[in-house]
């Protein structure tokens, strides 16, 4: 079934009244026009030569709570015509000032300023937002260079961007979810972050994937020591990392010395252990044991005698099918055991480290099969809509490449390196493509469905 898009504009001239194209003259009878929850179902319907345009009088338009002018895709199912996709961006950690999400008020609004760039609408909300009883959100648009709060249905698909673990736990939060996924039947995307430990097990299980997998041991405190110490014997160089870590933060470098062993952390710190067993005991003062993962350290390619990773970004497109949308280095600071850069790290463009032409388009092929093959796995394996993934990946000095993490909220701090901006531009599209997907799945089994 396909999608077909209109731009959606006010009729100054008229109540009551839908202006649709000639062509939707052979289709089925139209008797509702729906915008998220927001339902009309009192007018006449005109027709005009204006094949891309709908027009609805001024009272509809406001009815429907449309917010601006913009093309959106058009669905007609069982006599209801239905216009988006509707996005609700939902996140928490709201704050009554100018910069209503704080420090992460310039991402959204730059992902408000992307969606809208595409077909359909979006807004951010929370759990605050939603009159449950009138079923409308005060929702937040960046319109004319500032946040405007307007009343808006609710969405025809929720954008998952809690901030962390901890609103994502929320009971609260749990509650509106379920509303929204189950009483409403609302399609909710990226629903959970990832935790490091199912993901490696899922990956582990499957033959396309488990050889992109550094060697991993999940810590627990009987045996944790000998674990550790027997990673160690194998690799000589490891990393501690917590299973539901973010930005680098409480990984730990290891390396094996004569005397003993170093541990370096993200803070530039570097200590030496006489033993191992000195240091787990510390370890277990400072952290709960049973949250860390310990992985096989990589010998990494390095660029200016610094090792660097990969960061690329996958999205689903309009067909629900995967693509790459991004792709660029991250190299390691001087002090920081990790590229992540709110340790130090920065960011390099592939044409950076790779000026060959002709290697640079080979690198890139690879790292983005191993990445769409990864996300098919990853998709197939755990449960819920995940329609974007973060990952950093690794290449060794003999060109195999490796998997340290996957991030179903993936960072937007690669895109402050301005040749990336076109990637955040398309990383935009994507989430609204896929959003339309998820909406017209919602709406239609196939052979009821007539569009555009």
């Amino acid at each position: 079934m396909k999608r077909k898009r209109y731009i959606i504009a006010p009729h100054s001239a008229s109540e009551k009244t839908v202006y649709l194209p000639a062509q939707f003259k052979e289709q089925e009878a139209i008797l509702s026009i729906a915008l998220g929850s927001c339902l009309v179902d009192d007018f006449t319907i005109s027709y005009h030569h204006q094949s891309q345009r709908i027009l609805l009088s001024e009272d509809l338009y406001r009815a429907l709570l449309i917010p601006y002018k913009t093309k959106a895709d058009v669905i007609l199912v069982q006599h209801t015509l239905y216009i988006g996709p509707l996005i609700g961006i939902f996140t928490a950690g709201f704050e009554q000032n100018t910069a209503p999400l704080g420090a992460r008020s310039s991402y959204f609004m730059k992902l408000l300023q992307s969606c809208r760039q595409h077909a359909g609408f979006a807004y951010l909300f929370g759990t605050h937002s939603i009159d449950w009883d009138k079923g409308i959100v005060d929702g937040l648009l960046y319109q004319e260079e500032r946040w405007v709060k307007k009343q808006m249905p609710l969405p025809s698909v929720v954008y998952d961007r809690l901030p962390n673990r901890k609103a994502a736990q929320s009971a609260f939060i749990q509650e509106t979810k379920r509303k929204l996924t189950q009483d409403y039947d609302i399609p909710w995307f990226n629903p959970y972050f990832f935790n490091k430990w199912d993901i490696h097990e899922q990956l582990l299980t499957d033959e396309k994937t488990s050889s992109f997998l550094p060697h991993s041991i999940r810590l627990d405190p009987v045996d944790a020591l000998n674990k550790i110490e027997t990673l160690l014997h194998l690799h000589h160089v490891i990393y501690l990392k917590p299973t539901n870590g973010s930005h680098g933060d409480g990984i730990y470098q290891l390396k094996k010395t004569e005397n003993g062993i170093t541990v370096c952390s993200n803070k530039g710190k570097c200590t030496s252990y006489h033993s191992v067993d000195h240091f787990v005991k510390k370890l277990r003062e400072d952290c709960a044991i049973h949250d860390l993962i310990a992985q096989q350290g990589i010998e990494l390619l390095q660029i200016d005698n610094q090792p660097l990773d990969f960061r690329i970004h996958t999205n689903k497109n309009k067909y629900g099918h995967w693509t790459v949308t991004a792709a660029a280095g991250k190299v390691s600071g001087d002090h920081t055991v990790t590229t992540h850069q709110l340790h130090g790290g920065s960011v390099k463009t592939l044409y950076d480290i790779f000026p060959d032409a002709e290697k640079r388009l080979k690198i890139l092929q690879e790292l983005s099969d191993t990445a769409l093959a990864l996300s098919r796995v990853i998709d197939e394996k755990m449960p819920g809509l995940i329609g974007e993934i973060g990952f950093d990946l690794g290449i060794d000095h003999l060109g195999a490449i490796w998997m340290f993490e996957a991030n179903s909220r993936p960072g937007r701090e690669i895109f402050l390196h301005a040749p990336l901006k076109n990637s955040e531009w398309l990383i935009g599209k994507r989430i609204v493509e896929y959003a339309s997907y998820l909406t017209q799945m919602a709406l239609t089994p196939i052979d009821h469905a007539n569009a555009y």
